[in-house]
């Protein structure tokens, strides 16, 4: 395999990175040069590579579609291409590479995901895992399985046919075939209730909230959102109207959970569904904005959302609350165990800083809680001198409060650019996620989420490991 690798170079084109990388890695696979097609119509598009063995013994899915790019093109904006084929086709997996990063994806019910992220050296060592499961032998493997699956389904129809026509013809039982895949291990991390918090609006506040969740999500964990600002900004960017599609319906919002000692969570949340990510809220409503008084004459309010979300059963739950220093800001700050900062790189975003970290140490008086990181977005990525004299703002600003060493900015392949397509798919009430399943969106659009959803994807794998404390 390492002579495949050294056969491109870094200005290797698509075909190039195809003749050379593609049809090798194939024959490695013990594929034949009939084993598969290149250049493949699925439906308006045309995958790089289709492979099916010739000894399949049904007209079944592709096992592998494979889409190149050129050496030099990035492959996470093509994320979203090589998903599409594998839903188009039903095909089992999806290699997406540019000779020098490969991104292996798997589709169960429509469903696709990667498993497995490899540069040439990491492909290199983990080979024999690769070839176990892309191999020809294990193609043809699952093929039996399904055939005799699907003769086992057409023997009980059979079954029925006979009786409803009398038949006396018999036939003999096919076995049910089955194929076993290693099981996979799961760690959950520790429940966390979080407050995404910052005072100063207009810093992508509610937009991290929400892409961030569908990122865990994706990542398999149960994630539950409250919308506790009287905007309901979260609310709609779930395309969700407080108005039609809660108050119209008589369902229960934000404002009965905290107003309400008999109301429960469980009767609050609605979920909300789109291709591959759901979603779980508790809903906010205009009238949040005018309850400071009622708040206030309720006893113990300030820990009544606390005693709601006892036991609640996610993994994390996100609170949204306004930018401001409100009755319901101490609220949600009293009901979370930690605290994220969303941040723009400029000048008065970063002096607001000063004030959420206030606030923690406020909180830090009546229980115990902590900054989990300070998370930047909408930066301008052709302002790498300014974002960096930026960044070390909020480095002297830590130190400042004496906080170095308590409190860090999350790292910069977390950090998430200023793209109209983020608030594209806001104001469309759905996670950048689901940009990829809009056909109404130009590929253009497309692309720019991907790049997207690999920033949220690195915030909420070093947000899991920030809880269970490995970083």
């Amino acid at each position: 395999m390492t002579n495949i690798f050294a056969a491109i170079a870094s200005d290797s084109t698509e075909s190039e990175v195809e003749q050379r990388v593609i049809v090798p890695l194939l024959r490695l696979l013990d594929y034949s040069d009939g084993d598969w097609r290149s250049q493949v119509s699925i439906g308006k598009l045309k995958a790089d590579f289709q492979v099916r063995p010739q000894e399949s013994d049904l007209l079944s899915p592709p096992f592998l579609i494979i889409e190149v790019k050129s050496a030099k093109r990035k492959i996470s904006s093509s994320l979203w291409q090589i998903k599409r084929y594998l839903r188009k086709s039903s095909a089992v997996f999806g290699l997406l590479t540019n000779g020098y990063q490969f991104q292996l994806v798997y589709n169960y019910r429509n469903q696709v995901s990667t498993i497995g992220e490899y540069s040439q050296p990491e492909l290199i060592a983990k080979f024999p895992s690769f070839y176990k499961f892309l191999c020809k032998a294990t193609s043809l493997k699952l093929d039996r399985a399904l055939y005799k699956s699907q003769q086992q389904t057409r023997l009980g129809f059979l079954n029925l046919v006979q009786k409803e026509f009398a038949s006396t013809s018999l036939l003999p039982v096919v076995a049910e075939a089955t194929i076993s895949f290693p099981p996979q291990n799961h760690q959950n991390s520790k429940p966390m209730i979080i407050t995404v918090f910052n005072n100063k609006g207009g810093v992508g506040k509610t937009t991290t909230t929400i892409n961030l969740a569908a990122a865990l999500t994706k990542l398999g964990k149960r994630v539950l959102l409250i919308d506790i600002d009287g905007q309901a900004n979260l609310t709609t960017g779930l395309g969700i109207d407080p108005l039609t599609d809660v108050e119209e319906l008589g369902k229960k919002d934000i404002t009965h959970l905290l107003k309400d000692p008999r109301t429960k969570l469980e009767e609050t949340i609605i979920k909300k569904s789109w291709e591959d990510i759901e979603l779980s809220l508790v809903p906010s409503h205009i009238r949040l904005s005018n309850m400071e008084t009622t708040l206030n004459s309720i006893m113990n309010v300030d820990r009544i959302l606390e005693l709601k979300l006892k036991n609640h059963g996610y993994d994390f739950v996100l609170i949204d609350p306004p930018p401001s220093f409100g009755k319901v800001n101490i609220i949600s700050l009293m009901a979370s165990s930690a605290m994220i900062i969303p941040t723009q790189l400029s000048a008065y975003p970063i002096r607001a800083l000063e004030y959420a970290l206030d606030r923690m140490a406020d909180v830090q008086q009546f229980k115990d809680f902590r900054i989990l990181g300070i998370a930047v977005s909408m930066y301008d990525q052709k302002s790498s001198s300014f974002n960096l004299s930026m960044y070390e703002k909020i480095l002297a600003l830590i130190e400042k409060k004496g906080l170095a060493g308590k409190v860090d900015v999350f790292p910069q392949n977390t950090w998430v650019p200023r793209l109209n397509i983020i608030s594209k798919a806001q104001d469309k009430g759905y996670p950048i996620h689901e940009v990829e399943f809009d056909d109404t969106l130009t590929s253009p659009d497309k692309e720019a989420a991907a790049r997207t959803i690999e920033c949220y994807k690195k915030l909420a794998n070093h947000l899991i490991k920030v809880t269970q404390g490995d970083v």
